[in-house]
C-alpha cells in the first residue's frame, strides 16, 4: 500500500452543544485490523521518539492531546507533518521512517498498530532503512 505522505487524514468530527464526537474506523482511515494499540506521553522537553521504520506494521498516529512533530521517510521522499488537532491521524505503512520530535509539555500521542512488537521487524538505524527501501 502507497500513502500520500504530505496528507493527514481530516477525521470526522460531530459538533453540538454538548461538546465534540471525533470518529476513527476501522476499515477507512485505518486500512488493518488493530492488533495493538499504546500511547506516548510525559516525553521530556528536547527527547525525541521513534527514529526507526517496520518492515510489516502499519501505524496510524492521532495526537489526542497537545502536538507533535512527525519526520517521515518513505521510497518517495521526505515529509513533515504537525499533528496538533485530536480530529486528524496519519497512516505509516510498513517501511516508512519516522521520527517524532518536539512534543509538546502535554501531548498524547495514541498509535494504532497491525501487528503486535516483535524487535525483528523494526529497521533500527537509517542506513538498514535505506538498503530495505531500495532492495524492495
Amino acid at each position: 500500500m502507497s500513502v500520500n505522505l504530505n496528507t493527514m487524514d481530516h477525521l470526522k468530527t460531530f459538533t453540538d452543544q454538548r461538546g465534540k464526537l471525533t470518529l476513527l474506523e476501522l476499515g477507512a482511515q485505518v486500512p488493518f485490523e488493530v492488533t495493538r494499540m499504546y500511547w506516548i506521553y510525559d516525553v521530556p522537553q528536547g527527547e525525541e521518539r521513534g527514529k526507526h521504520a517496520n518492515r510489516l506494521s502499519y501505524q496510524y498516529l492521532v495526537a489526542v492531546n497537545g502536538s507533535v512533530d512527525i519526520y517521515l521517510e518513505d521510497i518517495n521522499g521526505k515529509r513533515h507533518i504537525q499533528l496538533n488537532s485530536k480530529s486528524e491521524g496519519v497512516l505509516l505503512p510498513p517501511g516508512t521512517w519516522n521520527e517524532l520530535r518536539n512534543f509538546s509539555s502535554d501531548a498524547v500521542l495514541m498509535v494504532l498498530a497491525s501487528h503486535s512488537y516483535d524487535p525483528t521487524t523494526y529497521l533500527n538505524t537509517h542506513e538498514e532503512f535505506l538498503a530495505f527501501i531500495h532492495n524492495k
